[in-house]
Formats: structure tokens, C-alpha cells, sequence
């Protein structure tokens, strides 16, 4: 290669600052996330080849490594191929960067970019039930700060289907009216830095303004802290809903059989959305889904449900079939 090409470790650090955080804007999380990433791959490089960090060069991403790291990560690390995916695409996005910054890596980058991801069971998309829903907030004992803050965080995960990163960013000046006296609108920090506006439910709008006033929180104040007085954290929101969840399957017991995770909500309200009849590109809006692609999964997930549901309530008239092919191939063709 020519002596004017950037190094592998200069070409890595301007993916991250140049294409991943000035150009794409991506959120903090995604950039966590590709750095974990190649975190991984140098410590396969030093373990298996004994090449350090600083020796690594574009020469190691060559379709061979990457076809033995995939090994390493499943059979050593016992990663899911969900993980491997997410790992190789982090990889991949670097390779094409690299392809369109230094042409003559095009070669190897090509045959790079030809290892496969792994096929991986989708698993069944879990849902919310407005009765279901109901049984958790009535786990929330409102008379204390905790139920009060655990009922605030149910109603706007299931009013809004905002993700944990988008809750945890909730400011009150967040809060904005919508023109009218009973409704009230959330603006959402999103992904990749892209701000929208949600409406929010009359009754969730009041429990807000009713929270804010018990809890003396201003207008730059987090609406969510734990008990200590500090931001609420993702881990603190997964433990509250476990929590809340295994009370409420008393009463609810298909809560039980369901892995209901923060972004289960999300899942939820895309589903209410397409009960009532919201067109697919709202949704996209609503959700914050850069693609319309993302959400056709729940409108996938709506018509197996109703398939299923058809199936369950069985099927009238008969399977008898008489219909006679036509022996004048063409006559059949002009009645087309």
C-alpha cells in the first residue's frame, strides 16, 4: 500500500468521530456500542494471533479473521447469533467507510463484506393488554413517592411506546401544550439525536402535572430519579417493571408466560396503534423509526394474530373444489 495511507488506528478514529458522530449524528448508545465492538475484536486479535492494538492493521479484517472471530464469539464467548449480527454489522459499517475513504482496500473489503449473519429464530412479539396494563398500575401504591414515580413510568412507556434512553431523558420543560386545554404533548430526544412530539393521553397529562407539584420538580429537573435523589437508571427501570410485573400476574396470570421488558410497551403501542386503525407511516412517526421497514413488523405481527385468531374459530362451509381447467389455453388467457 502507498505511504500516504492513513493507518488502520487513524482510520477507525475517524469512522467514530467523522462518519458515526459528526456526519450520522448517531446516539451515544450506538457509538457504545461499535466501540464495545472493536474492544472485542482487538482482544481476539491479541489472544489468537498475537497482534496488539497498535499493530493491528485493515490487512486483519480480512474475511479469514472474521470468519474465526465469528467462531470465537460463539463458541468461546457463547454469544447468540442476535450478538454476532449486531458485532459483524458494526464491523461491516467500518469496512464501507474504509472502502469509500481508500479505494485500494476495495478488494479485500469486498471479500470481507461476503461472510453471511446468521439466521436466528424471531422470537414471538409480547404485547400489553389494557387489562393486563390496568393490573400493573394498580400495584402502584400512589401514597408513596416510588408508586407514584412507578405509576408516571408505566403510563408514559404505554401512552408514548418512547424507548428506556428516550424516558430516562424526560425533562418537565419537555412537557408542552398542544394548543388545547386537555390534551398536552412530550417532545422525545430519539435516536441519532432526531427530536418528535407525542401527544399524551388527558389522564396522563394530569397524573404529570399532579406528580410535578408533590415532587417540587422544576423546569430543567429529570422527571424520573430513584430514591436517593439520582437519575433513574436502565437497570432501575428493568427491576421496577420485573417487580411490578410478578404483583400483577396475581391477578393477571398471562403476564407470568410473558417477558415483558420496557420496550414491551414499545411493542404495545404499536399494536393499540394499529387496532384503532393508524396507517403504518404514523406509527413510523410516532415511534421514531428512521425506516418505514422497522414497523412493518408490527403489522406482520397484527395479521399472524388475527390469522391465529380465525384458525381458533374455525372455518364454515366446505373444501370442495370444482373448477375445471380450460382445454383452449389461449380463450382462458383472453378471459384474464
Amino acid at each position: 500500500m502507498k505511504s500516504s495511507t492513513p493507518s488502520f488506528q487513524t482510520l477507525l478514529q475517524n469512522f467514530f468521530l467523522q462518519r458515526l458522530m459528526q456526519q450520522r449524528k448517531v446516539s451515544g448508545e450506538t457509538v457504545s456500542s461499535y466501540r464495545d465492538t472493536f474492544r472485542v475484536y482487538l482482544h481476539f486479535l491479541s489472544e489468537i494471533y498475537h497482534i496488539s492494538a497498535v499493530s493491528a492493521e485493515l490487512e486483519h479484517f480480512g474475511l479469514d479473521y472474521l470468519q474465526e472471530f465469528c467462531k470465537c464469539l460463539e463458541n468461546t464467548r457463547r454469544n447468540k447469533a442476535v450478538t454476532i449480527n449486531n458485532r459483524l454489522a458494526a464491523i461491516r459499517a467500518f469496512l464501507k467507510y474504509v472502502a469509500e475513504m481508500e479505494p485500494e482496500y476495495s478488494g479485500l473489503i469486498k471479500r470481507s463484506l461476503m461472510i453471511p449473519f446468521q439466521k436466528h429464530k424471531v422470537p414471538t412479539m409480547d404485547f400489553i393488554t389494557k387489562s393486563e396494563f390496568n393490573a400493573m398500575l394498580a400495584t402502584c401504591d400512589t401514597k408513596s413517592s416510588l408508586g407514584a414515580r412507578d405509576k408516571l413510568m408505566l403510563m408514559i412507556l404505554y401512552n408514548s411506546g418512547v424507548r428506556v434512553s428516550e424516558l430516562l431523558s424526560i425533562r418537565y420543560s419537555d412537557l408542552k401544550d398542544a394548543n388545547t386545554t386537555s390534551r398536552t404533548c412530550v417532545k422525545i430526544h430519539g435516536k441519532g439525536r432526531k427530536e418528535r412530539i407525542v401527544p399524551l393521553w388527558k389522564t396522563t397529562a394530569q397524573y404529570i402535572q399532579k406528580y410535578v407539584a408533590d415532587n417540587g420538580i422544576k423546569n430543567d429537573d429529570f422527571l424520573f430519579i430513584n430514591k436517593n435523589g439520582l437519575n433513574l437508571t436502565r437497570s432501575g427501570i428493568r427491576f421496577r417493571i420485573d417487580k411490578i410485573v410478578q404483583e400483577a400476574a396475581i391477578s393477571e396470570p398471562a403476564l407470568a408466560e410473558k417477558k415483558i421488558t420496557p420496550h414491551t410497551f414499545r411493542h404495545s403501542v404499536a399494536m393499540n396503534l394499529l387496532a384503532v386503525g393508524v396507517d403504518i407511516s404514523t406509527i413510523a412517526i410516532w415511534l421514531g423509526h428512521s425506516s418505514i421497514e422497522t414497523t412493518h413488523k408490527y403489522m406482520a405481527a397484527d395479521i399472524e394474530m388475527k390469522r391465529n385468531a380465525m384458525e381458533r374459530a374455525g372455518s364454515s362451509g366446505n373444501s370442495a373444489y370444482n373448477y375445471k381447467p380450460s382445454s383452449d389455453i389461449l380463450n382462458f388467457l383472453n378471459t384474464l
